[in-house]
């Protein structure tokens, strides 16, 4: 159905390359206890409505001296009513994800800082009385984990799919709700949960790798669906390695997972040849279906775009999202145009009746047919998440607050007039937090990630053992020795202009620096120290 885009940056990607081949040393190859990283409605018109009053005026100004009653200025329209209902109040600065469920709202956040003081790492909400409560029960256990989603009945039925972490590499995780609290069912390192899809009486998972290896689908409910993931051919490139591959992988590196309501099962992704590809299970096949899929927008999609499969109104239907939206009916998909013209769509929900909402840079559309149409949200504020339950209510996180509309019954919120709506932005989603694609030759900048910094590990450290691996090796002069930071952690890392050198500096330090397993990934992070190599001696230029 989903996939939420990993939070971790490019320590948790890093971090989550190790988790898909053998183990590193646990000592760094090159330093104290430096470990390698081998994870390594637009506006009203203000002018024209001025320039209509000066012309009434003017035009009334003559009726009068000739006993004419002038016509009045015309007033301008009043924006459109909005239909939604703030329905509890929650602290602005807090990023939520909506998870609408048989019996409930819930709603999940990381780095939660309840009213006594206490911050909780992850968390799971509900909306209760007009409130949204974190009970300790609906605590994620783990370190940092980000909700990809939850399906089934609370309080007694729930499954939550998320990707945590061990510190080294991302976990796909997979969640049920017990009487004291989560328990872990599913545990898989160096993967990562792209969507979920119902398959008949089967609740269906894949999860990708976060960088290297095979997608593997994980039956999370129901008998076991025996799809197979199209393997990657062995005898021409795939992604930029040239054959045979360094590394078992799939022709389609997926993004997002989800199916229509007929069971077609569908994995949006990368293909061997970089551009974007469709993998497509009719029902009943347990072989795919390649699909080349056309470009959704010009250029990148943004940082806290979500990538999406969601059912579409027909049985054979779906929406593809991931910055623009796809159309899949009779077997192709086609692109649609934006909700609004240049508008990029950060995330969308669909209804049972097949509407999609969806939101535009802070706006709120339905398409319904063939059709967008404006959402207006009250006081105009921006929407932040959006999404529809199985009851047809519409959720909408926004200004502070929780909108709702529609649904079978109005629900239990704050009495009339006591939210109040808060302008401006909304925060910028931690939990969407994108990781760094994998490097390839049309990356605009490849950077190899050569070692993490243990805590020990001095500011100006030097790296004797690669400078060692490197002296001589003059051919790398075109490279930018960098120690780079990214949510605290320090890395050691090369920016290089062109794909080939990077893999040739990737060989290099694999070969010559035992225990490193350096990675490429396409980034580029904050720089906090430039290390001058004199690439002759292998000593550091002063």
């Amino acid at each position: 159905m989903i996939r939420r885009r990993a939070w971790w940056g490019l320590g948790g990607l890093v971090m989550a390359m190790a988790g898909c081949g053998p183990a590193p040393a646990p000592q760094a190859a090159d330093g104290p206890r430096a470990e390698a990283a081998a994870e390594g409605p637009g506006a009203s018109g203000t002018a024209g409505a001025a320039g209509a009053a000066g012309a009434s005026s003017a035009v009334g100004a003559v009726g009068a001296a000739g006993g004419v009653k002038a016509d009045e200025a015309p007033t301008p329209a009043p924006p459109p009513r909005s239909v939604f209902t703030p329905v509890a109040q929650v602290p602005a600065e807090i990023d939520l994800r909506l998870h609408p469920v048989e019996g409930a709202l819930l709603v999940s956040t990381i780095n939660l800082m309840t009213p006594e003081g206490e911050q909780i790492a992850s968390a799971v909400g509900v909306l209760k009385d007009g409130k949204i409560e974190f009970p300790k029960r609906l605590h994620l256990p783990g370190w940092w984990v980000a909700v990809t989603g939850v399906h089934g009945r609370y309080p007694d039925q729930l499954d939550l799919i998320a990707t945590g972490t061990t510190g080294r590499t991302g976990i796909a995780e997979h969640y049920v709700l017990g009487a004291q609290g989560w328990v872990r069912r599913v545990s898989d390192q160096g993967l990562s949960f792209t969507g979920v899809a119902r398959m008949g009486s089967s609740l269906v998972g894949l999860a990708g790798p976060t960088m290297m290896g095979v997608p593997k689908f994980i039956t999370l409910r129901g008998p076991r669906v025996g799809l197979t993931i199209t393997p990657a051919p062995k005898k021409r490139p795939c992604r930029g390695w040239e054959a045979p591959l360094p590394y078992p992988e799939a022709e389609v590196r997926p993004r997002a997972f989800g199916a229509t309501r007929d069971g077609t099962a569908l994995s949006y992704g990368d293909g061997c040849s970089g551009e974007s590809a469709l993998e497509v299970w009719k029902p009943g096949e347990k072989g795919a279906t390649l699909l080349p899929v056309p470009a959704l927008i010009e250029g990148q999609s943004p940082d806290d775009a979500l990538t999406l499969i969601l059912p579409g109104p027909g049985e054979g239907e779906a929406w593809i999202v991931d910055g623009g939206v796809l159309h899949y009916k009779g077997g192709e998909p086609t692109p649609i145009d934006p909700p609004a013209k240049g508008a990029h769509v950060l995330t969308a929900s669909a209804a049972p009746d097949g509407t999609l909402w969806a939101i535009a840079d802070g706006a709120l559309f339905a398409r319904r047919g063939e059709a967008w149409e404006p959402a207006p949200l009250p006081d105009g504020v921006k929407a932040q998440d959006v999404a529809v339950g199985s009851d047809g209510a519409v959720w909408v996180a926004a200004g502070g607050a929780i909108l709702k509309h529609g649904g079978a019954g109005e629900a239990a919120g704050a009495a009339p007039g006591t939210l109040q709506l808060q302008q401006g932005p909304p925060p910028k989603s931690r939990a969407n937090r994108p990781i760094p694609r994998a490097g390839g030759p049309k990356c605009p900048q490849n950077l190899v990630v050569l070692y993490t910094f243990s805590k020990t590990a001095p500011d100006d450290y030097d790296f004797p053992l690669t400078r060692k691996a490197l002296k001589g090796r003059t051919e790398f002069s075109p490279a930018r020795f960098v120690v780079t930071r990214d949510r605290g952690q320090r890395f050691f890392a090369a920016f290089v202009p062109s794909w080939d050198l990077a893999k040739k500096l990737q060989e290099r330090i694999k070969t010559d620096v035992q225990g490193s397993t350096p990675q490429i990934v396409c980034a580029e992070p904050e720089v906090v120290r430039d290390l001058k190599l004199d690439l002759k001696t292998g000593e550091v230029a002063r």
